[in-house]
């Protein structure tokens, strides 16, 4: 009886960690989609569709090499944090060492790859290279996971809250002084570097573990993410190389008007990612502890839980796609109504993909991930290139719902290891699995 009460009490505890979690998750979402439907619109709005388009075209390179400088260890640091709690401190001190070589590495890369793609575009070079040297903050997003791993998200929500109002600040002064678009790119270097600071005061003031790295943690780091570095690579090859085809066929105006699209497509995922976010540590926790009915258990109720959050998300905004991109946006983005109605779809798919992340990694399939992400980014740039030139920024929207779609659930009948996956995610769609 007592070890029952014992139990009971462990549990409550835990739902109730969660529960703050997420909701110090959703309150950083929250505050940071209220501000920036204010300050993006008013942005967009003062640069016109060409520059604005300049400007995500620009971040859509950076956000490609991202995935580069953070080498998929994203993916299973959480994971080895609550199975190496003796090793938190060597973790993320080594993570961070081997991201700021890759990130350094990035940055050339950009610099070469946008020179030779866009020899005259002397705005896009300068804008794009201003942009990658946030990626050098990128290097201390591992000391967040550490917060993660203990459902103390609130840390990093206060650091990321604050920077994103000085940055929106930036923003509103520069559109105020009527700036040149350039000025806008330096916003992205001053929010990492807030980030930054503010995330590594709170891990010292709350004493995280003392940071250190080692050869052999590197070695056994990227040997468990190497899988994911490759998947992180070509998900963001998939979901940005639709903007660098637009821009190189049809110019910067489409790139703006695609980009306003996905901007709104966008704006209610902060819900379902601060969701799976608190609820990773807890599913693996049990598939860590072999509790295997309680762990399918969670991961249906979180899948369930996504996927009929995204279909009423969907079918809410896309009643009301015109007025809400003309309310932003104004008339000169009219073109943006249709490509919202196709991406806002794309997202149910996406989001299944990223739950889907959480079994593989689970499971210890996590090699797997490469080859699903590789068809769907395949696939995405071949219907990019086929449908851009005859439809522009909507053949790209259909290209991205097209890849989503397959690459988050056809896909998984190729191995056999992840059929049961795919019976996971369609007896998901049971509202009853909520519960």
């Amino acid at each position: 009886m007592g070890l029952a009460n014992n139990f009971s009490v462990i549990k409550n505890k835990l739902q109730t960690k969660f529960m703050r979690n997420t909701g110090w998750l959703l309150f950083e979402q929250i505050f940071r989609m209220s501000l920036s439907l204010v300050v993006t619109s008013l942005m967009a709005r003062y640069l016109g569709t060409h520059n604005y388009g300049l400007i995500n075209y620009g971040l859509a390179y950076i956000t490609i090499f991202t995935s580069v400088s953070k080498l998929g260890i994203d993916a299973i640091l959480v994971n080895e944090i609550i199975k190496n709690r003796d090793k938190t401190g060597n973790l993320i001190g080594t993570t961070i060492g081997l991201r700021l070589l890759s990130s350094l590495f990035s940055l050339l890369i950009i610099a070469v790859v946008v020179r030779f793609l866009n020899p005259n575009g002397v705005t896009l070079q300068i804008i794009t290279f201003i942009q990658s040297i946030s990626l050098l903050f990128v290097t201390f997003d591992a000391v967040g996971f550490w917060f993660q791993s203990n459902l103390q998200s609130k840390f990093a929500v206060v650091s990321k809250s604050i920077a994103f109002t000085i940055v929106s600040l930036w923003r509103l002064l520069l559109i105020y002084l009527k700036s040149p678009v350039e000025y806008f790119a330096i916003a992205t270097i001053l929010e990492g570097l807030v980030i930054s600071v503010f995330i590594m005061v709170f891990y010292y003031k709350y004493k995280g573990p003392r940071l250190t790295a080692s050869i052999q943690t590197a070695k056994y780091l990227l040997s468990r993410s190497y899988h994911f570095i490759i998947s992180a690579l070509l998900i963001n090859i998939y979901t940005q190389m639709d903007k660098i085809i637009l821009g190189q066929v049809t110019g910067g105006s489409t790139v703006g008007i695609y980009t306003a699209a996905m901007t709104i497509a966008n704006l209610w995922i902060f819900i379902p990612n601060a969701i799976i976010d608190s609820a990773r540590p807890i599913i693996m926790t049990e598939k860590e502890n072999h509790n295997e009915e309680l762990y399918r258990k969670r991961f249906k109720q979180l899948c369930s839980s996504i996927i009929w959050i995204s279909v009423v998300a969907s079918i809410l905004i896309t009643v009301i796609a015109k007025p809400i991109v003309f309310i932003l946006y104004g008339q000169q983005y009219t073109q943006a109504v249709g490509v919202l109605i196709i991406l806002i779809w794309s997202r149910i798919f996406s989001l299944i993909g990223t739950v889907s992340s959480i079994w593989l990694i689970s499971e210890n399939l996590m090699k797997l991930q490469k080859y699903f992400v590789g068809i769907g980014a395949v696939v995405n740039i071949l219907l990019n290139l086929a449908f851009i030139p005859h439809y522009g920024a909507s053949g790209s929207a259909i290209a991205t719902l097209f890849a989503e779609v397959l690459t988050s659930t056809v896909a998984l009948l190729i191995f056999r290891e992840t059929r049961p996956l795919l019976k996971l995610i369609l007896n998901s769609f049971n509202l009853r699995n909520i519960r």
